[in-house]
């Protein structure tokens, strides 16, 4: 689905992973990408999508052409063989509910680090498809990173050969923005690539 980079981890079970899921969604869905070549090729990026279900990190996984990292809900963390699988594919677990310190310092040395980092804006899928309250703690772990904020709209169902749509926005360059600059430009993108513009 997409070509690989050089930062991509070289260990066996990485790439294995990346395979099989690869092969999963190219049998499962029909995806189809737009704005790709919009995405920095290095540095720290933050891809800040909406939030559909729990297949969109695996999916950007596939499709972005570099190592990326996510958090995933502390819980998951707690069981030895998910914990195992997930460190070993980027994740790092994050408390749901509260300001988790921990996990914010981990972004920030992420992206500081020169990798991509997802986080979904609305703190939690959508039940309706429609986009939610977007979280302004995005702008601040950017500005605090010096990272790129690269909007990224996910449209469609899940289901079994169902058409999904990744359509990647304008990066936005957060030392050019207030943190509520940020967080509208990143509004109005999100609703324009997932095909919601009536909803402003």
């Amino acid at each position: 689905m997409s070509g690989e980079s050089g930062d991509l981890p070289r260990t066996l079970f990485y790439r294995f992973a990346r395979a099989v899921v690869t092969a999963f969604f190219r049998t499962c869905f029909r995806v189809r990408v737009e704005g790709l070549e919009r995405l920095p090729r290095q540095g720290g990026v933050i891809l800040a999508s909406n939030h559909l279900s729990n297949f969109d990190p695996p999916l950007l996984g596939i499709l972005v052409p570099r190592y990326i990292r996510f958090m995933g809900k502390a819980e998951l963390f707690r069981i030895p063989v998910l914990r195992r699988m997930f460190l070993s594919l980027g994740g790092f677990p994050i408390e749901r509910g509260r300001v988790d310190r921990r996990a914010i310092r981990t972004a920030i040395e992420v992206l500081q680090g020169g990798t991509c980092l997802v986080m979904f804006p609305e703190g939690h899928r959508s039940r309706t498809g429609k986009l939610g309250p977007l979280q302004p703690g995005i702008a601040s772990i950017a500005r605090k990173a010096g990272a790129i904020i690269q909007p990224v709209g996910i449209r469609g169902r899940y289901r079994l050969f169902g058409r999904i749509e990744v359509r990647f926005g304008d990066p936005i360059d957060v030392r050019e923005w207030s943190d509520e600059e940020i967080m509208r430009n990143l509004r109005d993108q999100l609703l324009l690539l997932t095909g919601q513009e009536e909803s402003r």
